[in-house]
C-alpha cells in the first residue's frame, strides 16, 4: 500500500513537473520553444571559427578596399620600375662617356710618346678629350638631378639603384 501510495505521488509530483515546463511560471502557457539569434551563437563561437566566417564573409567594403591596395601596389611598381630604368640610363651614360674619356686618353698617351714634340694630331685629340669630359660632367649633373627630383618626390633612394 505505501508503495502505491509512494508510486501515485511520484506520478503526480511527475505530472505537475511537465506542467510546469509547459505553463510559465505566471501560469501561462508556452506554445514556442526558446529562440536563439545570430547574436546569440556568435556569443559562443571560438575565435577559430570567427576567424574562418570573418575571411569568408568579407563585406563588400573590405574587397573593395583590397582592390584599391592592390591597385595602389601595382601603381607603386610602376614607379618603382621607372625610376630605377631613369636611374641605370643617366649610369650607362656615365659610363659610356667615361670609356670614350679614357680611351681618348690612351690615343693621347700613346701619340705622345711617339714623338716628344706636339704635334699637330694631338690638338684634335686634345679638343675631343674636352669634349669627352664635358659629356662626363653632364651626365653626372643629369644624375644628380634625377637623384634630387627623386628626394624631393619622397622616393626611397634603393629605387634608383634598383634594389627592389
Amino acid at each position: 500500500m505505501l508503495k502505491r501510495l509512494f508510486f501515485s505521488l511520484s506520478i503526480v509530483f511527475f505530472c505537475s513537473l511537465l506542467c510546469a515546463s509547459v505553463h510559465g511560471g505566471d501560469g501561462s502557457v508556452r506554445d514556442q520553444p526558446q529562440l536563439y539569434t545570430n547574436q546569440d551563437i556568435e556569443r559562443y563561437k571560438t575565435p577559430s571559427e570567427v576567424a574562418k566566417t570573418a575571411a569568408k564573409s568579407a563585406p563588400r567594403e573590405d574587397r573593395e578596399e583590397d582592390r584599391e591596395d592592390k591597385k595602389q601596389r601595382i601603381r607603386e611598381d610602376h614607379e618603382k620600375e621607372y625610376w630605377c630604368k631613369k636611374a641605370s640610363a643617366c649610369k650607362e651614360k656615365i659610363e659610356k662617356a667615361d670609356e670614350a674619356v679614357k680611351e681618348i686618353e690612351k690615343e693621347l698617351s700613346e701619340e705622345k710618346s711617339k714623338s716628344l714634340r706636339t704635334s699637330k694630331k694631338n690638338k684634335p685629340l686634345q679638343k675631343r678629350l674636352d669634349k669627352a669630359r664635358k659629356q662626363v660632367t653632364a651626365a653626372e649633373k643629369d644624375l644628380d638631378d634625377l637623384e634630387h627630383e627623386a628626394h624631393r618626390k619622397g622616393i626611397p633612394p634603393g629605387w634608383l639603384r634598383c634594389q627592389i
